[in-house]
């Protein structure tokens, strides 16, 4: 049964626009006012979740759907993902249900031939050529590739051809419905208008509101719920990829669905249903305020999600859907008291979580699912313990974990999610072993994992994410040789990794994360050039990973995440001047950083992340104007960062980067200070180190700190 009206394939590098705007606009003409769409549409960049095995999930969707909706243009037919898409359908479906709507270049019908006239510019895949049995139905789209608005009266017109189409419905007709639909939606968001203040998801929220006003009139309560929950899910999981959302609007935002499903719960608190929908809602709420770096609010919306679930699972404690709900809910806790850096509070919110998975799996034997949720959390109890400094209890979690993912890769004979997740485990048990100094068990994890990733991407050279993921344990590797020492094999490491990321790079030019990869693996190789003692390569290695993160912040002026690696990479040529002597020229690059960071923060005063960014700028410059001997104004910066770092640390006690960031700033105030401010600055860093000592906080690496720091004291200078 096909679960999509209609596929798009489009070109990712040209016709994203377009496509997301049709997808928008087939979706919505003829919808009901209670529906969330007419028809489901699939379209790779918002259906499909970041997933190992691309292509079987995209070959999955195409065998799942209705329709295909071909974007053509020259960079369409050059695309070996869309000749890929188009030469699926060809082999699996019908001619007649293959539309095309063509952005750029010209289609030609030659009546004698029955085709298409092919040249070098014909916008179309080669795997098309003879294989219309009469004109096939096209619709010119040129006059909108740089971005439609779903609105527009005129692409409206456009996509109700497609659309009225796969409704098997006349178009006027349609278009008549649309017109009845807008006005009763008209009707509905008069009450919301001022919501539309918050941007585009303002106006989802108002919808929301609107909607469930109406709803409650009419007690439609089913179908209340179900527009609901849809809505909730796409606020809460689009807003993670909003770049550059203030908190506070964040905050508004989410904080106006919690007010709208409390208002919708209040009518039937006891409605079974209506409680799992605000389990869920929290847990997405807790995903989003962890992904913004909000973690308190993150937690807060954890904890309530996990009360609900635990509500429900004891009114009803065979249930075990209910049951697996409360371990999700505690696996969400735990990740966010990893990040506040709690380690002992995750630990024991996974092993909770760990004990109702083992108990669903012992009553489940045989089902998969089951015992991959067993592994699932046991690799989470690996990083809590590994936090912890429990390197022989993250082992055997890993080891645990792995065993599982082995015994389902075997039993699924080849399943590429299955190898996969055998290809994860050996990574994290290959980072532990590298934290605890074991280098050959870390290169054997490491290598083992290569050899499944490198056979995942030999098995589908068109599967991106698995050409990626052998980039990514390549610079791992490069890793463990760096740290043992072995420059020149981790210099051969992260020059493969680059090349990797160079090949996929040059595949979609526009694809700013991959280019972004690409500046990763110049930096990784940089530090390793600077190693060798080889600084002419170093700088350019640093430049050009520099030259790229300048493109891609410029390119996309209101992209945070873009200003914030300009600053990283800023970071990185500042830090290999210092370490070539040139104290000016690194004072120059970290000042350009800090300037970068100062707007960042000054954008958002409540983004944590940025604030902390704010201050590690401050104690570089600090420490460069230290070292030329301006041990003044290096104390202003210091002392800057310093006030950073102790705020941070006061709005979040419980975090323990915070609390040994706030250590290493006084440490830094404690070296360049005279006099009282000097002592008084080794006083309180040794405190706080007992503290977090006295409370299983404090790292092995970090235990070290308190002797380096009683040091100062016997040298005042």
């Amino acid at each position: 049964m096909p679960v999509y009206d209609a596929f798009i394939s489009y070109s990712h590098a040209k016709d994203k626009p377009v496509a997301a705007a049709l997808q928008s606009v087939i979706q919505r003409l003829g919808k009901p006012w209670y529906k969330r769409r007419a028809l489901r549409v699939f379209r790779d960049d918002t259906s499909l979740s970041a997933t190992p095995q691309l292509w079987p999930s995209i070959e999955q969707a195409l065998s799942q759907s209705r329709y295909l909706l071909l974007l053509s243009s020259p960079e369409a037919a050059a695309s070996p993902w869309v000749g890929k898409e188009v030469e699926y359908w060809l082999a699996n479906k019908s001619t007649d249900t293959l539309f095309i709507g063509v952005t750029n270049g010209t289609l030609d019908w030659d009546q004698t031939a029955g085709d298409f006239l092919w040249t070098k510019e014909t916008p179309l895949p080669e795997a098309l050529k003879g294989r219309f049995p009469a004109e096939p139905k096209w619709v010119d789209l040129t006059a909108y590739r740089d971005g439609a608005d779903p609105r527009n009266a005129r692409f409206i017109d456009a996509g109700a051809d497609f659309a009225a189409a796969i409704h098997g419905t006349p178009k006027e007709d349609l278009l008549s419905q649309e017109v009845r639909q807008q006005r009763r939606a008209l009707s509905l968001a008069v009450s919301a208008a001022a919501l539309l203040l918050l941007l585009a998801v303002g106006a989802v929220t108002a919808g929301i509101i609107a909607r469930t006003q109406q709803l409650r009139a009419e007690k439609n309560f089913a179908a209340a719920k179900d527009t609901v929950d849809s809505l909730i899910f796409d606020i809460a999981q689009g807003l993670r990829h909003v770049e550059g959302i203030r908190v506070e609007s964040l905050n508004k935002i989410l904080g106006q669905v919690r007010t709208t499903v409390d208002r919708l719960a209040a009518t039937a608190p006891d409605n079974d249903a209506l409680l799992r929908s605000q389990a869920a809602m929290q847990d997405e709420f807790a995903t989003t305020y962890l992904t913004a770096g909000n973690l308190a609010e993150a937690l807060r919306a954890a904890e309530e999600g996990l009360a609900i679930a635990r509500r429900l699972a004891a009114a009803d404690p065979e249930d075990a859907k209910r049951q697996r709900d409360v371990s999700v809910s505690l696996i969400k806790v735990g990740d966010v008291k990893l990040a506040q850096g709690d380690n002992q509070g995750a630990l024991a919110a996974y092993d909770e979580a760990l004990a109702i998975r083992r108990g669903l799996a012992e009553n489940a034997k045989g089902d998969a699912q089951a015992e991959h949720d067993v592994a699932v959390v046991l690799g989470r109890i690996g990083d809590a313990k590994s936090g912890l400094g429990d390197g022989a209890g993250a082992l055997a979690a890993y080891q645990d974990g792995l065993v599982i993912d082995r015994r389902l890769l075997d039993a699924g004979k080849g399943d590429p999610a299955r190898q996969r997740d055998v290809e994860v485990g050996l990574q994290s048990v290959g980072d532990l072993k590298l934290q605890q100094g074991d280098r050959q068990g870390a290169l054997s994890a490491y290598a083992e994992s290569l050899g499944l990733a490198r056979a995942l991407a030999a098995s589908d050279p068109g599967n991106t994410a698995w050409q990626r993921d052998v980039s990514v344990i390549l610079n791992r590797i490069g890793d463990v040789d760096l740290a043992f020492g072995d420059n020149a094999g981790a210099l051969a490491s992260y020059e493969e990794s680059l090349a990797v990321r160079r090949r996929l790079a040059k595949l979609d030019e526009g694809n700013a994360a991959w280019r972004r990869d690409v500046s990763v693996s110049l930096s990784n190789v940089g530090s390793v050039k600077l190693m060798l003692a080889d600084n002419a390569g170093a700088l350019s290695a640093y430049e050009e990973s520099l030259t790229i993160r300048r493109a891609l912040a410029a390119a996309d002026t209101v992209n945070t995440e873009a200003q914030r690696d300009l600053s990283v990479a800023l970071d990185d040529l500042g830090d290999a001047q210092v370490k070539a002597g040139d104290a000016t020229k690194a004072l120059a690059s970290y000042e350009e950083s800090l300037a970068i960071r100062r707007r960042l923060a000054v954008t958002d005063q409540t983004n944590v992340e940025w604030q902390r960014d704010l201050s590690v700028s401050l104690i570089k410059v600090g420490d460069v104007k230290s070292a030329q001997g301006d041990d003044a104004a290096a104390l202003t910066s210091l002392e800057e960062a310093l006030a950073l770092r102790r705020h941070l640390a006061a709005t979040d006690p419980g975090n323990v980067q915070f609390q040994t960031d706030l250590v290493l700033a006084l440490y830094k105030i404690a070296r360049v200070a005279t006099g009282d401010q000097k002592q008084t600055s080794i006083d309180e860093a040794l405190q706080l180190l007992q503290r977090l000592e006295d409370e299983g906080k404090l790292s092995p690496s970090q235990q070290t700190w308190k002797g380096q720091i009683a040091a100062l004291r016997q040298n005042p200078q």
